[in-house]
């Protein structure tokens, strides 16, 4: 088994539907939101779409109609892995190793 690559990687959150992003333990750093849209994002610390239980929910994000651009710090340590089910219009920048 190869070494996991170093240093952050990042994934493009732009449509509906549930994605494994990781599934192994991994770190959550960083939420980028670039301006408009409508939807919600929510994260779950599991390895599979089928773990994404209310249990393991541990971040959703609203996301309005109208927004400046911004960003913010999350740094959640999920021990199984990170999946991510979107509804609506949702355009976001996740950062994670």
């Amino acid at each position: 088994m190869g070494q996991p690559v170093s240093g952050d990687q990042w994934t493009n959150i732009s449509g509906v539907g549930s994605v494994v992003i990781a599934n192994r333990n991994v770190t959550l750093k960083r939420i980028v939101i670039p301006g408009t849209y409508v939807g919600t994002v929510a994260f779950y610390n599991s390895d599979t779409v089928a773990g994404t239980t209310a249990a393991k929910n541990f971040l959703t994000v609203g996301l309005p109609v109208t927004s400046i651009p911004q960003s913010f710090e999350v740094n959640a340590n999920c021990t199984e892995g990170i999946v991510y089910a979107a509804s609506g219009t949702p355009t976001l920048l996740i950062l994670w190793d």
